[in-house]
């Protein structure tokens, strides 16, 4: 199974509820997907009896969400930071926080020749103010893009991450679509 891209970035701010449910405010796009990557948080414990090692365990606790977008305007800052928006202006507070959103992309697989859609879901994730930079225009043009990181905690339940292959492009965002519908 070869990776071959990247697409739909969509985002959807989360609740909480009694008992770890969560609900979401329904799915948003913030720009084109340029990059994701996936840094998990392990916890490893080695126990050794008789000289040799008698138990290991290797368990994921989250970690650490970094995706590449295109754009980064105003309501994409505002809704992933916690700035507030008022008359398309964003400002940016000292007291802010970031709400926890869900996260999910679709990445593109050649399987056996044939194209498949895998979506990685991510229920919980906070993001981080991310660095600023500009340069100016040189001889030629150089495009800068936006990376943003983010920290993904497990819910409840202890989940951090879900996936799911599809044959279509349609189904994989239909699937998103589910997983972050505005609750009713």
């Amino acid at each position: 199974m070869a990776k071959i891209g990247l697409r739909n970035f969509y985002y959807s701010v989360a609740t909480e509820g009694t008992g770890g449910a969560i609900t979401y405010a329904g799915p948003t796009k913030p720009g084109k997907a340029i990059s994701a990557s996936f840094e998990p948080n392990t916890s490893d414990a080695t126990l050794y009896a008789d000289d040799a090692i008698a138990e290991r365990d290797s368990s994921v606790n989250g970690g650490t969400l970094t995706i590449g977008i295109d754009r980064y305007d105003n309501e994409t800052a505002s809704a992933l930071l916690g700035h507030d928006l008022t008359e398309n202006i964003e400002t940016s507070n000292t007291d802010d926080i970031a709400p926890k959103v869900g996260i999910a992309y679709i990445v593109p697989l050649l399987v056996d020749n044939e194209r498949k859609y895998r979506v990685s879901f991510y229920p919980l994730v906070t993001f981080s103010e991310p660095s600023e930079s500009a340069d100016t225009k040189g001889e030629t043009t150089e495009f800068g893009t936006y990376e943003l990181e983010g920290t993904v905690l497990p819910d409840a339940s202890g989940d951090y991450r879900k996936r799911q292959t599809f044959d279509t492009v349609a189904a994989a965002d239909a699937w998103i679509a589910t997983l972050l519908a505005k609750a009713s």
